[in-house]
């Protein structure tokens, strides 16, 4: 993995101007993103633990600067200047997922974004869901109103394949 530290990702979103807001949800993003992780290896699943949660750290850090429709690619594009290569490739896809065919890793990140409000705290995925689908469906550009709404078609995939496995982890099966 990337040569970065817990503590060295949350100096590095402070210190790029991640606003407190953010840093909440980046935080809640990782504890919840550590939490599956941890589920999920101990029934098996080999995880780089310290990747998704250095990820979920980073994974919004391109919101820092112009990032257009999808601030997953601007995050990693940043992550790519810093020189952290993996860390990249786990947050790139956290937005705009065109395909649910990603590393385990990356979709626990994509649902621990998701299962995350604004401020850290746990939220119905469903009711965002259901949020991000009303601001898709109103984009009049139909190229990104097209990608959005496929997007989302993926990551809701996602999620019903991490509370599957989160679900056998828990009954042991």
């Amino acid at each position: 993995m990337d040569s970065i530290t817990r503590n060295e990702a949350r100096k590095l979103i402070r210190d790029a101007g991640l606003g407190d807001s953010l840093i909440k949800h980046s935080e809640g993003v990782a504890r919840r993103a550590e939490s599956v992780a941890r589920m999920l290896a101990s029934s098996g699943h080999i995880l780089n633990l310290e990747l998704i949660v250095v990820g979920a750290i980073l994974h919004d850090i391109g919101l820092v600067g112009p990032h257009g429709l999808d601030h997953g690619k601007a995050s990693a594009d940043l992550l790519e200047e810093y020189g952290l290569v993996s860390i990249a490739a786990l947050v790139r896809e956290h937005v705009f997922p065109l395909s649910s065919h990603l590393p385990l890793e990356a979709k626990i990140l994509a649902y621990a974004n998701l299962t995350t409000g604004p401020e850290g705290e746990p939220v119905d995925y469903e009711k965002k869901l259901g949020f991000l689908y009303k601001i898709a469906y109103n984009w009049r550009n139909g190229k990104e109103r097209f990608l959005a709404l496929k997007a989302l078609d993926v990551k809701r995939k996602i999620v019903q394949e991490i509370e599957e496995l989160v679900h056998k982890a828990m009954v042991g099966s």
